[in-house]
């Protein structure tokens, strides 16, 4: 079968056709005529990245992830960047999330404008960061100890621990409860029968009318918040007395004396303790005094002499002078 000229371009087209397809398939954004630079980092880990990923800086994609495999028990992954990016010395790779139903892309920062710029084929050093499977397992793992720990909780409370274990599982508890509250019903229906709020308000309204006369400066109290003489003369007799208070700590005048001399204090001492003899002894009937005191006899007879004194003055207001020696004599004896 002879095929001509035009059936042999047709097909041609075709197969060039169906060859870019394929390409462009299967190299995303094929570009090349750019110029690209090469580089490499290291993860310990590089769950989800997988060749073609693209290579991004501050969220702008820069290259394309060229292979992925283990070096010395690590995982290298090998990249493509743009000639027009400047990697720096300082720059750092880290594993990043696209968004959370999935994909991955390895992203650069810019690192210092002032350190030098990296030549291709050198190592950028990582950040270690959490991918989905690690937050997924570490999410597990904090769920497993919630559960855990909330069971424990459980089973105290039905078990009757603790507090909210004896609200839930003691009746009396309750029915305690139901009382209290039944009581502050009565209370607050009580309160609200004999108008308290309303006298509170009147209280209220009525200490406002003192603050304000006291703000005005009547009364005593009111001048004394609002007379500045009376503050002064307050302050300046506040004076005198720490003035007072010093001189007599450090010993001077008759107070001070009192306060620091030792002798003065044994005086003191030893002149209660004779007062304190003298009182025992009179108490006692000791001496001419506490007979006085405690003699009933002696009592009758000084009250009996003052009578006949009284009788003699009487008689000598009566009588001459000449005769007030013998009606005192016979008065007496």
């Amino acid at each position: 079968m002879n095929i001509s000229i035009e059936q042999r371009v047709g097909l041609f087209f075709i197969i060039a056709l169906i060859l870019l397809a394929v390409m462009i398939e299967l190299v995303e954004e094929w570009q090349p005529f750019a110029k690209q630079h090469q580089y490499h980092t290291f993860f310990t880990s590089a769950v989800g990245l997988k060749v073609g990923d693209p290579v991004r800086m501050a969220g702008v994609e820069v290259g394309k992830i060229t292979d992925i495999g283990i070096d010395h028990l690590q995982v290298r992954v090998d990249f493509m960047v743009n000639d027009q990016v400047s990697i720096r010395t300082d720059s750092r790779a880290m594993i990043r999330q696209m968004n959370l139903l999935g994909g991955q892309f390895l992203g650069l920062d810019f690192g210092n404008p002032q350190s030098e710029v990296l030549p291709p084929e050198s190592e950028i050093k990582s950040i270690h960061g959490s991918s989905i499977d690690e937050l997924v397992t570490s999410l597990d793992k904090n769920q497993k100890q919630l559960f855990s720990k909330m069971d424990q909780i459980v089973d105290k409370i039905n078990s009757g621990q603790g507090l909210i274990g004896k609200l839930v599982n003691d009746d009396g508890i309750y029915d305690d409860l139901k009382q209290s509250i039944a009581s502050l019903r009565k209370i607050a229906a009580g309160l609200e029968k004999n108008d308290l709020a309303g006298d509170l308000g009147k209280t209220m309204a009525n200490l406002n009318d003192i603050t304000s006369r006291l703000k005005a400066g009547e009364g005593t109290i009111g001048k004394l918040l609002t007379d500045d003489a009376l503050y002064h003369d307050f302050k300046s007799t506040m004076s005198d007395l720490s003035e007072i208070a010093n001189k007599a700590r450090n010993g001077e005048g008759a107070l001070g004396k009192l306060l620091t001399d030792d002798s003065m204090y044994n005086d003191f001492k030893e002149a209660v303790a004779y007062i304190r003899n003298i009182a025992e002894k009179i108490d006692n009937g000791d001496g001419t005094l506490g007979k006085l005191v405690n003699d009933d006899d002696l009592y009758h007879d000084v009250k009996t002499t003052l009578n006949k004194l009284e009788k003699a003055a009487d008689g000598i207001n009566d009588s001459g002078a000449i005769s007030a020696l013998g009606t005192i004599s016979g008065t007496l004896f």
